[in-house]
Order: C-alpha cells, then sequence, then structure tokens
C-alpha cells in the first residue's frame, strides 16, 4: 500500500512545539501517526528558511524537527528576491523555471487574495515533489474554496490540520 506523502508548512511545524497553538493537539496525533509509519513528511527549502529565521521566536525544536524529514526540490519561483538557498540548491532548467512562474501565476489565481509568493513556492515545490496532501493552517490556502480549486486543477489535497484528521482514514481513496 503507498504511504501518504504529506508537504508539511511551516506553521504546522512550529504547531508542534507550541501547546498553546490551536492546532497544536492535531499536529501532535499527525505527528503519531507519521512516527507509525502511515504517512510520511517531506518539508520544502522554503518552510525551512522560514523555521530557521524564527529560531530566536520559536526556539531550537521545530529547526531541529525539520531538519529531521527529507527536503522537497527547490523549484525557482519569483524575483531574486523570493528566492532560498544557494544556486546548487535550485533544481530544474531555465525552462521549467518559466513554467514554474506560470503555475505559480495560476495557483496566485486559484487561492485567496493575500496568498504570499512563498506560500505559492510551497505549493509548487509540493506539487511538482509529488506530494498528495499539503498539510497548512494558513487560510488562504486550507479554506474550502481555495483548497478545492487547487484539489481540481493540480490535484493535490491542500488541508489543514484538523480537516486531515477528520480525512485521515479516507485520504488514500482521494490519492
Amino acid at each position: 500500500m503507498e504511504k501518504i506523502k504529506v508537504a508539511i508548512d511551516t506553521n504546522c511545524i512550529i504547531a508542534l512545539f507550541r501547546p498553546n497553538e490551536d492546532v497544536h493537539n492535531q499536529m501532535v496525533r499527525i505527528k503519531e501517526i507519521h512516527q507509525k509509519g502511515e504517512i510520511e513528511f517531506y518539508i520544502t527549502l522554503k518552510t525551512m528558511d522560514e523555521i530557521e529565521k524564527g529560531v530566536p521566536i520559536y526556539g531550537s525544536g521545530p529547526l531541529n524537527y525539520a531538519r529531521s524529514l527529507p527536503v522537497l526540490p527547490n523549484c525557482p519561483v519569483g524575483t531574486w528576491n523570493d528566492l532560498v538557498g544557494t544556486w546548487k540548491s535550485l533544481d530544474g532548467t531555465w525552462g521549467e523555471a518559466a513554467n514554474n512562474e506560470k503555475l505559480q501565476e495560476r495557483i496566485h489565481h486559484l487561492t485567496k487574495k493575500g496568498v504570499k509568493i512563498r506560500d505559492r513556492q510551497i505549493v509548487i515545490d509540493s506539487y511538482l515533489g509529488g506530494m498528495h496532501v499539503l498539510l497548512t493552517n494558513d487560510q488562504g490556502l486550507c479554506d474550502e474554496g481555495s483548497a478545492g480549486r487547487l484539489r481540481e486543477e493540480l490535484g493535490i489535497l491542500v488541508l489543514s490540520p484538523e480537516k486531515f484528521i477528520s480525512k485521515f482514514p479516507e485520504i488514500m481513496s482521494y490519492i
């Protein structure tokens, strides 16, 4: 049986280490599902970058956890200032970068107004990395409208931790 491949966003990793976060308990349950081997977690280089920058605020727990997870290919999207990592960390060709930019624009139209370039980059890395699920608590991505359009257009489930828990037994039927 194929395992569910889940890209986990920054806010979800941080919630694991902050008991006062609204989705902390759900994230603890999802982490337990991961530890049982029922799902595979992945992160993007963009997520790692955000967590590294947040160490002074959130401590080293989220960073240490993120470093234990496999990192998806880092697809170039946006301007030079939007990119993270080094030249060596970028995957793909210039032609693919142009296609990624078109995909980014498409995602921009599929999601709620206010979804930032970094969030769209994470969707692209998850999509091109073959993920089944993008786990995020970003309401601009996981609200019913945006998530439904992303599912329909890209085939990726964008779920909040609450929705992941409620749909977990049946997620396999979506992939």
